[in-house]
């Protein structure tokens, strides 16, 4: 049973509930009985209850995949600081229009020196 689930960086659990497990109204419980006692689960055994093994996952990205995203973040971080330099200095505009014309150009002689 999965009691909590811990996100690492850039993950997200959503949606998740707790319930509580049915125990009969009887007042003898009977052996295989289980219960929750204090954020415990508990197993009757015929003759006492037991506490049951609990696990506690993680669910995390892997560290390359944390450094991907976080180089694309700082990236967009990049190209978003340039942006609002080029909105105040058309200078400056002029040239990254230059620069991105120049990579898409070197991005096609790329592609097309690989088909050769």
């Amino acid at each position: 049973m999965i009691r909590t689930l811990n996100a690492g960086p850039y993950l997200r659990v959503e949606n998740g509930f707790s319930s509580d497990p049915y125990i009969g109204s009887s007042t003898a419980p009977m052996t295989g009985m289980v219960r929750f006692v204090n954020s415990n689960f508990e197993v009757y055994d015929g003759s006492t209850w037991r506490q049951i093994g609990s696990a506690f996952p993680t669910i995390s990205l892997h560290e390359d995949a944390i450094k991907a995203i976080e180089w694309s973040m700082k990236k967009f971080a990049e190209e978003d600081k340039i942006k609002e330099i080029c909105k105040k200095n058309p200078a400056v505009e002029i040239a990254y229009e230059h620069f991105t014309k120049a990579s898409d150009q070197l991005k096609a002689t790329i592609i097309l020196s690989q088909d050769e």
